[in-house]
């Protein structure tokens, strides 16, 4: 999938440990969904044997540059890359009921994740983990679709 390098992406994984059907998931997902309108989403149960439980589901979100905003011109108020990431991503973040605060920038101020340490600390969507990158998928910066035809053991 192609971004401009202006839009910010970002991955919101979320985990509702406490339901038991995959439609309690959905319904409890179903608002934010409907108002964040990811372009790419993935709902699975989690696996019995994996180090969560319930439902999951990973949120591919893009937000487009605020108006007058560019990664090359900054802005008129003289923004930087990392005011137009935070902006975006502080919203995100109370949206999903996390503190923006906790969100760790990378050096260059084009990418950064905010990731939940403490299960109480969440949110009531289950969201632990935000990523977030200025133009590409923070999952997949390259922006083509990895292919292996290994078993994978060499990642282990």
């Amino acid at each position: 999938m192609r971004f401009s390098p202006d839009d910010v992406v970002c991955r919101v994984a979320l985990n509702l440990g406490w339901v038991r059907t995959a439609e309690e998931a959905l319904r409890a997902w179903l608002p934010l969904v409907s108002e964040l309108r990811p372009v790419s989403t993935q709902f699975e149960e989690a696996g019995p044997d994996g180090l969560r439980r319930g439902y999951l589901a990973d949120l591919l979100v893009v937000f487009p540059p605020q108006e007058g905003r560019t990664a090359e011109g900054g802005t008129a108020e003289g923004g930087t890359a990392r005011d137009r990431l935070l902006a975006p991503v502080g919203e995100l973040a109370r949206r999903l009921g996390l503190d923006p605060a906790a969100f760790e920038v990378d050096e260059d101020g084009l990418g950064g994740a905010l990731n939940v340490k403490d299960e109480q600390d969440g949110s009531p969507y289950g969201a632990y983990l935000v990523l977030a990158l200025t133009g590409a998928d923070p999952l997949n910066p390259e922006g083509e679709q990895a292919d292996y035809d290994d078993t994978g053991e060499d990642l282990l």
